[in-house]
């Protein structure tokens, strides 16, 4: 496969990666290896009863999606546009191969699936009757649901959102709509503002009636501006020390995250926020827009667990959520009648998982009870600690493995240890570094959301950040980097 422009792009990066990250001091200390989980929490599975829609703990049976690491649910809840990674020969590699991310459509009702070819970051128009997503190169595929092509849409940012089968996009300074062959362009937005990825990002609300842009600057700092998708006009936001926005999966609710706290504002003025602690760290969505928030069992190869969640809303906190620890995708059908995303089947392979609600059986849950425990020695080394495909391995000046995976994905700690960095350094962005035992240290660069502290001790598997864009970057993704005595070695040879 010939180099492309994103391509070269990364390979620019990895370099400057290379040069400034290996300089970049780190306190060495010696951390003895941790025990696996002495005692196992509360089952939560004990309080689960049936017809609880928030309760999804029943394993579904669904057509084995090799290598499977995102996935978008249809509007009618039936088949899932899924990314994997297709592991191919390439001789420029050092490995001898490359990982490429390729697209499926499963049906979930019936098994079938349909090959799409290559492409990530997949959006469904509102009837179901399209499938934007996003080649290699500053151009959008639109396919229909049989799979076939219907358009080619030059855009300058992956970002889109469908309302109705219109799709509303950015190709430089303009905001356009693509519907059934036809291109509008809405507005120009002031031209100091142009979104210029992956400098800025956009994420356009459920409805696209508004969307926020992202400006990251090299010295850890970012600008957020609030649009109207209908006038262009964007206007900065309001949100004193945000590291990390994301819209609700329906209407315009928007999630505002700190370091230390997390805000939940809707745009006619209404805002909720809390104070995050050990327990409410990760958050998510209901199918209705309600958010989740709670913490995850850490990640045990070819094993799953299940977590409750609170659930907020305007009007309080309701019932608890009971699901999987999957750390991937973690999306509940339109409908709610799933929950789907993905789980480690092994150390270094993510797979696709999908479980019902509301169906809880006392055998069901006495089976999956027993993956509740996390073993630190089930198949022992470092786990891939991101749900995504490596874009870039450790070679020539590059020093760690680029994993690509949606914005705001979990990042999991690679092995046990002790956390030893928490802050942004140059060209890196915002990073979490973890002491390991034997004078192993990995560390997570590009990284959004913190969700560990300085002297926290970890076990492989848990959650220590989320996928950002901050330092330089050619799009969403982490430099997952290992040193042994601070010297750079190959995450792939532990």
């Amino acid at each position: 496969m010939g180099l492309g422009i994103q391509s070269i792009v990364v390979m620019f990066v990895c370099v400057a990666v290379a040069t400034m990250l290996a300089c970049t001091p780190t306190p060495r200390t010696t951390v003895a290896p941790l025990p696996p989980y002495a005692s196992v929490p509360e089952d939560p599975l004990t309080h689960v009863k049936p017809g609880d829609m928030l309760a999804c703990v029943t394993r579904e049976n669904i057509p084995q999606i090799p290598a499977a690491f995102d996935a978008k649910w249809s509007p009618d809840s039936t088949r899932l546009a899924v990314t994997r990674i297709s592991r191919e020969a390439n001789h420029r590699m050092i490995t001898g191969y490359e990982e490429v991310q390729r697209l499926s459509i499963v049906d979930v009702t019936t098994g079938q699936v349909h090959e799409l070819g290559q492409g990530n970051k997949p959006v469904w128009s509102d009837t179901g009757t399209y499938l934007a997503y996003w080649p290699d190169g500053n151009d959008l595929r639109v396919a229909r649901a049989d799979g076939r092509l219907a358009a080619i849409v030059p855009s300058t940012e992956p970002s889109v959102r469908f309302v109705g089968d219109d799709l509303y996009y950015f190709y430089k300074d303009e905001l356009r709509v693509w519907h059934d062959g036809l291109v509008i362009t809405i507005v120009h937005v002031d031209p100091d503002l142009e979104p210029r990825y992956p400098q800025d990002d956009v994420y356009f609300s459920a409805d696209a009636e508004r969307f926020v842009m992202t400006r990251y600057y090299t010295d850890g700092s970012a600008d957020r501006y609030l649009g109207v998708t209908a006038t262009g006009v964007m206007t900065p936001l309001a949100a004193d020390g945000a590291v990390f926005t994301e819209w609700s999966p329906v209407g315009k609710s928007l999630l505002v995250r700190t370091t230390n706290d997390v805000s939940l504002r809707d745009l006619a003025g209404d805002q909720w926020s809390k104070t995050l602690d050990v327990t409410t760290r990760i958050h998510g969505w209901t199918a209705d827009g309600r958010l989740l928030l709670g913490s995850l069992t850490p990640e045990t190869p070819g094993a799953i667990a299940f977590d409750r969640s609170n659930v907020y809303s305007k009007s309080g906190i309701g019932a608890p959520a009971t699901l999987p620890n999957l750390f991937g995708v973690r999306a509940f059908s339109p409908d709610g009648r799933y929950f789907a995303g993905t789980y480690l089947a092994d150390r270094l392979t993510t797979t696709l998982a999908l479980f019902s609600c509301g169906s809880a059986t006392p055998d069901v849950l006495r089976a999956e009870t027993a993956a509740r425990a996390h073993v630190s020695s089930v198949e022992g080394g470092f786990i891939r600690p991101a749900s995504g495909a490596i874009s870039q391995f450790m070679q020539g000046s590059h020093t760690g493995l680029d994993i690509s995976a949606p914005y705001g994905t979990l990042l999991v700690a690679a092995d046990d240890g002790v956390v030893d960095e928490v802050g942004w350094v140059a060209v890196g962005g915002r990073r979490v570094c973890v002491m390991h035992a034997g004078a192993l240290e990995s560390c997570y660069y590009h990284t959004s959301v913190p969700l560990v502290n300085i002297g926290e001790r970890v076990v492989r598997g848990q959650p220590v950040a989320l996928v950002g864009m901050t330092g330089f970057t050619a799009g969403p993704h982490t430099h997952f980097e290992v040193k042994l005595d601070g010297r750079i070695v190959d995450p792939l040879s532990y």
